[in-house]
């Protein structure tokens, strides 16, 4: 089943460096439902490079460009929605019926941020000097770092996607090992879409492992993540050398 997967760099799907896969596995029937692709040090060092050269094509991308991709993925996610929904019954083990209700919040998510995309407004601050007037200009940050929990995979990748294409970051998203698929369909569905190469990325593998490639990383500006408060520390404290933005959604906090 994930044959027709891998990483995500640079618009295109490709096999790890090292050919590693790792198993996935049904929660339902405790089967393997398939083999997906182990990203290697050496892949996580091309994702960034990619998602470093897509940030200089997206962030001159106009707004209501953005917005009009952005709303194509919604559309997108809402014609494929029984793919994604058999998705999380096969990876997370949860009902169909249950898995069309997040795929519809994921859709809707994206279409929430088309719109917002369009209103990324400055502002203007009374000087203090005569015949003078301040202007405040809202810029992108730079590459988002995007690490995806398993439990909701497609709104909540949705969510932190979304909102930093519609800023107009480029991204590199890290699904769980548990839901790789769900989030892999999606990487399919915004390259339909026309997402330009490099703007969206993803990694899949060993999550503490790429995860601390890439925070370490000075290319990574920004880092979301929706996870427990124990790795949330942890990551806290690797962004906290390098003063990094970091916006975290732990469970138990």
């Amino acid at each position: 089943m994930y044959s027709k997967f891998g990483q995500f760099i640079e618009g295109k799907w490709q096999s790890s460096a090292n050919k590693e896969t790792y198993d996935v596995i049904n929660p339902a029937t405790e089967e393997i439902i398939g083999k997906a692709s182990k990203a290697a040090p050496s892949d996580v060092e091309k994702a960034l490079k990619s998602a470093e050269k897509g940030f200089e094509i997206w962030k001159k991308t106009p707004s209501w460009k953005r917005a009009s991709i952005i709303r194509k993925i919604a559309d997108l996610i809402r014609k494929k929605k029984e793919v994604l929904a058999k998705w999380l019954t096969l990876e997370v083990g949860k009902p169909l019926t249950e898995g069309l209700g997040e795929v519809s919040g994921a859709a809707d998510i994206f279409e929430w941020n088309a719109e917002e995309t369009k209103r990324i407004y400055g502002q203007t601050v009374e000087s203090r000097f005569e015949n003078t007037r301040m202007h405040v200009y809202y810029q992108p940050v730079g590459v988002v770092a995007a690490l995806v929990p398993w439990n909701f995979p497609t709104v909540l990748a949705s969510r932190k996607i979304s909102t930093a294409l519609a800023a107009g970051c480029s991204v590199i998203c890290k699904p769980d090992v548990i839901t790789p698929g769900c989030v892999m369909e999606m990487m399919y569905i915004m390259n339909e879409a026309g997402v330009p190469a490099g703007v969206v990325n993803l990694l899949s593998g060993d999550p503490a492992s790429i995860s601390s490639q890439l925070i370490s990383s000075d290319i990574v500006k920004k880092v979301s993540i929706t996870g427990s408060t124990r790795v949330g520390k942890l990551i806290l404290k690797q962004a906290a050398d390098k003063v990094q933005r970091v916006t975290m959604e732990l469970s138990g906090h």
